[in-house]
């Protein structure tokens, strides 16, 4: 019986420590979509179910040919005007001499945060994940968390983000995600695959599937006693 008393509390640490524990995958993307110049697409996925809590997404992207200014590819949440994170070449050309290439936004469809340095390089594989969440108890989804090849450990912790931005998205819940491009030209193709959803339970949550598994070990030694 101490042996699975160890083993709850273990449970119990392991659960309140790590933000990607228990984790549901709700799309496990291997679709790979080629974007040529004057081939713009949009898709959408639906979810499993609609989403209340923290979502985290995330894709492979890649390019060959120049980027020019504006040439765009995100990954949306609920809708295209939604929460989005991705690529908006040069600063969307809104900033002379800007070469930054990520953006973040918490809605909309034009503007956003860029991430400095993001001069994306052709024939490089990138790994882009964001992560929506709500904060302080409230209704709407109002922290953005936004990595550029991210490390398995800080998806595992959701720690490390290379942006964090704060907004009201306007966003109670989240039925759909999808993504869109814009303006992809003079020769440039991109690559895009392995778009992934999954929901992360708030800690909360987490804590009482711990209690719950204390409370079960609690009760199995009563009847033995």
């Amino acid at each position: 019986m101490k042996n699975f008393s160890a083993l709850c509390a273990t449970l119990l640490i392991a659960l309140s420590g790590s933000a990607h524990a228990g984790m549901q995958s709700l799309v496990d993307g291997s679709a790979s979509y080629t974007i040529k110049t004057g081939e713009d697409k949009s898709t959408s996925i639906v979810l499993p179910q609609k989403q209340t809590g923290g979502l985290l997404l995330d894709f492979s992207f890649s390019f060959t040919g120049a980027l020019q200014n504006n040439d765009y590819f995100a990954l949306w949440f609920d809708n295209s005007k939604g929460p989005s994170f991705g690529l908006k070449a040069n600063c969307g050309g809104d900033v002379a001499g800007c070469t930054d290439d990520l953006f973040v936004r918490m809605g909309g469809s034009s503007g956003g945060t860029f991430l400095k340095g993001s001069n994306l390089v052709a024939g490089t594989d990138y790994h882009l994940a964001g992560y929506l969440y709500k904060t302080a108890n409230s209704a709407t989804y109002n922290a953005f968390d936004f990595w550029v090849d991210p490390t398995a450990a800080e998806l595992e912790s959701l720690s490390g983000a290379d942006l964090h931005l704060t907004g009201n998205s306007g966003l109670s819940s989240i039925g759909t995600i999808g993504f869109r491009t814009v303006n992809i030209d003079n020769g440039a193709v991109l690559t895009a695959g392995d778009i992934d959803a999954a929901a992360v339970p708030e800690p909360a949550t987490l804590s009482l599937m711990g209690l719950a598994a204390a409370g079960l070990g609690f009760a199995r030694r009563r009847k033995k006693a």
